[in-house]
């Protein structure tokens, strides 16, 4: 009697394969090392987005000059101005100036309110900051203009989080993934256009295309968010770099589909043959059901390996495209800007923080893709390590 009750109370469900595959995974050191990089790097970019929100984001602004600063003494009724009339004119504390002009201040004998100087003469406002090394005011140190390289480094880890999440999902799944899906199970015609597409796209070199679409597109493009902005009345589209968001993300886009429909039709054209599929045409589901409730479970776990490598590829590319000046451009910040302005082998021994920040960030980036992707595909493939 026990044992039949046993036999019918209610089992607990067994462990999704998503659990299965995540628990093995987070059993990798690596792989919690990569995934936890991964996580604060798309965080901190992420984070920055806030500003765009009007929150305070405690960041200084990374392209703000902490150049050095001077003015003029000028001429008022035939005279020259007083300090505390210079001061006030320029909303500035009489005192701090003092301390910033040490030299006028000894050659002027005295420093009141009423004090002249010369006509002409200049003064210093503020200390420049430019290449200045780490501090606590700045934790990475200052480029070439003064420009803090923390928050710099940051606002190009926005870039890079929405350039590659934006061709992960425009090239890796709506084109590669769903056209790859769609031509192994349709097959005839349909199969045959998407393919040719794909294997002229894959011909054709990849750097070259990038060069020719974006330099094709850049003036146009900037035209339509133009047109777009005249008519949202909200003209900071091309300021904010959403117009080289876009533009570089249709062409990486456009890129890198064909590879991915290739490699997603290959196992397409293995699936449809099993049963769960015939049964499924023969209750006459339809094929875009077919694609997202058959298809693409079968091929996730290929799915989520070649999203890890492709996402540590997009980072890398958009870093390369702004680096010959065809990316983002400024004031949008990018890893691939920061490298272009850091100079050569004479600025790394006099400056190495200014090739350093930008070099570390990408590599440690790219090779937390890396490693992760190695690890999935340790979990997906067991038997092929």
């Amino acid at each position: 009697m026990n044992a039949a009750r046993a036999a019918l109370a209610p089992q607990p469900r067994g462990e999704s394969p998503f659990m299965r595959g995540l628990r093995a995974l987070l059993r990798k050191r690596v792989a919690r090392v990569a995934l936890l990089l991964i996580i604060v790097f798309y965080g901190a970019g992420i984070y920055t987005m806030l500003g765009w929100l009007g929150v305070d984001t405690g960041l200084q602004d990374p392209n703000a000059t902490n150049l050095q600063e001077r003015r003029s003494i000028r001429e008022v009724d035939g005279r020259a101005e007083t300090l505390g009339a210079f001061a006030s004119r320029l909303d500035l504390d009489l005192e701090a100036l003092r301390v910033l002009n040490p030299d006028v201040v000894a050659e002027a004998g005295e420093w009141t309110p009423d004090t002249r100087l010369e006509i002409g003469a200049s003064l210093t406002l503020a200390e420049g900051e430019a290449l200045q090394g780490p501090s606590s005011r700045h934790w990475f140190g200052t480029d070439r203009l003064g420009r803090d390289l923390f928050s710099r480094a940051l606002h190009s880890l926005r870039t890079t989080v929405i350039v590659t999440l934006i061709v992960v999902l425009l090239g890796n799944i709506l084109l590669g993934l769903g056209l790859g899906l769609l031509a192994g199970y349709r097959g005839g015609r349909i199969d045959a256009v998407i393919m040719r597409l794909a294997e002229t796209v894959m011909a054709l070199p990849d750097l070259l295309i990038l060069l020719v679409l974006v330099a094709a597109f850049r003036d146009r493009w900037d035209e339509w968010f133009m047109a777009i902005e005249d008519w949202l009345g909200f003209p900071y589209l091309i300021q904010q770099g959403v117009a080289d968001y876009t533009l570089i993300t249709f062409a990486m886009s456009f890129v890198s589909w064909g590879g991915a429909a290739r490699f997603y039709r290959g196992i397409a054209l293995q699936i449809r043959e099993r049963e769960f599929i015939l049964a499924s045409e023969v209750v006459g589901a339809r094929t875009f059901r077919l694609l997202t409730r058959h298809f693409f479970p079968s091929v996730l776990p290929w799915f989520v390996v070649g999203t890890s490598a492709s996402l540590g590829a997009v980072a890398g590319s958009e870093v390369v495209l702004t680096w010959l000046g065809i990316g983002v451009r400024p004031p949008t910040s990018s890893f691939g800007a920061m490298v272009s302005d850091a100079g050569g082998v004479l600025t790394l021994t006099l400056h190495p923080q200014l090739l350093l920040v930008p070099t570390l960030f990408v590599l440690a980036l790219m090779l937390s893709f890396s490693l992760l992707g190695d690890a999935l595909n340790d979990v997906v493939n067991p038997r092929g390590r």
